[in-house]
């Protein structure tokens, strides 16, 4: 099953990275888990913009956000 969720700001889509992030043991084992996640056909997006992995990295990263 696929999964698709379109957030309303990138902030929305941070706190769910974040959110989901502590479920793994370091932050090198959630990028693995959110690349596949996303290679394997799973959308994100935020008001109808389509999110990469390098999209979600970038979120994550930036403290602005």
């Amino acid at each position: 099953m696929r999964f698709e969720k379109d957030f309303t700001s990138r902030h929305r889509l941070k706190e769910w990275l974040e959110a989901k992030s502590w479920k793994f043991a370091g932050t090198e084992e959630f990028y693995e888990w959110l690349e596949k996640f996303i290679d394997e056909g799973n959308i994100l997006a935020v008001r109808g913009e389509y999110i990469d992995f390098q999209d979600c990295v970038d979120v994550l990263e930036n403290p602005d956000d």
